[in-house]
């Protein structure tokens, strides 16, 4: 197995050193230049650390502690803040293993099952161990660089702050390499448990909205930050802290296990880390010990499992016109939305796309309401009005605009090497086009529609400012639209292997580019006339309809233009 383990581990090490060098000369400079930005990261946590840790051990602020606590007795300032120092270790350390818990599922999933090699490596003459393992730590990549590059400078920094010597930082490599293996370990047996039972694509899915509900979770607690921090930075907080260094928990066994190191406590060493080890390791043996079963009954299970196969009529799959609606619209367009409205059900991923900005308006919805409003009705100019109806503008356009990304992707370049099938079927790229520029622009008059009202009711405003705002949102979305369609067209990537890779280089440098620039030439357009109209007595009305008459123009030159490059450069495609 040892030998089968090392000759898999260097196929895959030969594997990564060849991509690099046969790489683009870019992407390796890119590489570079990130590497080269972690570990100056790494170089300012460790300098932090080191200074702040020395900081608040030295004589004079410990002085000035007690002259504090001396004046304000009834605050309860610490005076010593040695215990919470020697606690900071385990603190960090849970810290790492609560984020080390809820990634471990998604990327031991990833690598176990979902990476493109599988099928080759189960059907070789290598024992199942020797695949478990080289699989398990491939997984474990990421997880021990941000060990080794983030929280490592940042426990070597400590340990220099507190005067330890060399025995730390030994022991800081040994617990940052073990230190994984238990959470790691555990949502592999979560893993290879479950896809005997949910297929592992949809496993990955759900994981993945899961992941996104706790990364919005924290985005959202740190929105309220200047309302809980009075209430959490407090002494009693400190003390709460203290409590993770417990022996109870693995990050506490592996933080008295540095402090005994650093302190030359030889025997308290033996006991933490000789259990910290026994535990982290023997769960990973467990893992081996299951992995020769149950990793490859899951392998398999996850080859022969198919969906069940629902029959359709031909008037099942092709929409319906009758309505007034879209009667006008052709039916190959109807057919292109509702083929990509089918793919993106389906893949549940795609919710986390959607709840980021539904989180986020309701965020500002509750400012709104709960915070001093500038721009409400009561007691404030014309002008301040018309701002506030434009803020409710651009918030609505913000939260459409991330629903039609994650709705509609890059357009075109989303089919991906499916396209070919489009290529040849009797359909015109306008029409194809059109068909996209349907679901991409769709949020706006629906969501939009919805979200400026509710605004707009909560600002106290008008109904003419509904108007207003509705209409500008509705002529911007289209522009908007446009420029992503026409440049995904224009630029389309079909070789993708990852839905991160749908759009290319030039196509999302190029949009953020046009976004800024048409936006910002819209809302001159529209603020700049009225305000000329005020200076000229009499003529507001006829600047205002000036400026939307402008607004227009500009947006229909812009969306025909994109557009006939797109499809110029679609006709041109070879498949």
């Amino acid at each position: 197995m040892l030998n089968a383990v090392f000759v898999l581990a260097r196929a895959r090490f030969l594997i990564t050193r060849n991509t690099f060098w046969r790489g683009k000369i870019g992407r390796k400079i890119s590489l570079l230049i990130v590497f080269g930005f972690v570990v100056f990261i790494a170089f300012l946590l460790y300098n932090f650390m080191q200074w702040s840790v020395s900081g608040l051990t030295s004589p004079r602020f410990v002085e000035m502690l007690q002259e504090a606590a001396r004046e304000q007795p009834e605050l309860g300032i610490p005076t010593d803040f040695a215990p919470f120092l020697e606690a900071l270790p385990s603190v960090a350390l849970f810290s790492a293993l609560l984020f080390l818990i809820f990634t471990s599922f998604g990327s031991v999933l990833s690598s176990l099952y979902l990476s493109g090699d599988m099928d080759t490596l189960l059907v070789a003459p290598v024992p199942m161990r020797a695949v478990f393992i080289v699989k398990f730590f491939d997984g474990l990549v990421i997880p021990y660089a941000l060990l080794f590059f983030l929280l490592g400078p940042a426990l070597l920094g400590y340990g220099q702050g507190m005067g330890f010597g060399w025995p730390f930082i030994v022991a800081a490599i040994v617990v940052l390499g073990l230190f994984p293996l238990l959470p790691a370990g555990l949502g592999a047996l979560l893993v290879m448990a479950v896809v005997r039972v949910i297929p592992a694509n949809r496993a990955r899915d759900i994981a993945g909205v899961l992941s996104g509900l706790v990364g919005i979770a924290v985005y959202v607690s740190t929105q309220f930050t200047s309302h809980l921090a009075p209430r959490v930075a407090t002494v009693e907080t400190l003390d709460t802290l203290r409590q993770l260094d417990m022996p109870l928990f693995p990050s506490a066994l592996a933080g008295r296990t540095l402090l005994a190191a650093g302190n030359g406590e030889w025997m308290t060493l033996l006991v933490y880390g000789g259990l910290f080890t026994v535990i982290s390791v023997g769960v990973f043996i467990m893992c081996l010990f299951v992995s020769e079963r149950l990793y490859y009954a899951g392998w398999s299970n996850m080859a022969t499992q198919s969906g069940r196969v629902r029959r359709r009529s031909i008037a099942d799959t092709r929409p319906t016109a009758t309505s007034p609606l879209v009667r006008w619209i052709p039916e190959q367009s109807l057919s292109i939305v509702y083929k990509d409205l089918r793919l993106f059900t389906r893949d549940l991923r795609n919710l986390q796309h959607l709840i980021f900005p539904l989180v986020l308006a309701g965020i500002w919805t509750f400012n709104l309401i709960t915070g001093n409003n500038p721009f409400s009705a009561s007691g404030s100019s014309d002008n301040i009005q018309a701002i506030g109806a434009l803020s409710a503008a651009g918030i609505s356009f913000f939260v459409c605009l991330s629903f039609s990304s994650a709705i509609a992707g890059p357009g075109i370049g989303r089919e991906g090497k499916a396209f070919w099938q489009l290529k040849v079927a009797p359909i015109s790229v306008w029409r194809l086009l059109l068909g996209k520029f349907m679901l991409a622009y769709l949020p706006y008059p629906i969501i939009g529609t919805a979200f400026t009202a509710l605004l707009i009711v909560l600002q106290g405003n008008s109904f003419i400012d509904f108007v207003y705002s509705l209409t500008l949102l509705l002529i911007i979305g289209v522009g908007t639209t446009s420029i992503s369609l026409g440049l995904g067209a224009i630029f389309p990537r079909f070789d993708w292997e990852k839905p991160q890779q749908q759009m290319t280089m030039r196509a999302g440098c190029l949009s953020f580019v046009l976004y800024m620039g048409y936006v910002v030439v819209a809302l001159v357009i529209v603020l700049g006339a009225p305000a000329l109209g005020e200076l000229v007595e009499g003529f507001d009305l006829v600047f205002s309809l000036i400026s939307w008459f402008l607004l227009i123009l500009l947006t229909t030159v812009l969306t025909w233009g994109i557009l006939t490059l797109g499809a110029t450069r679609l006709e041109r495609v070879e498949v």
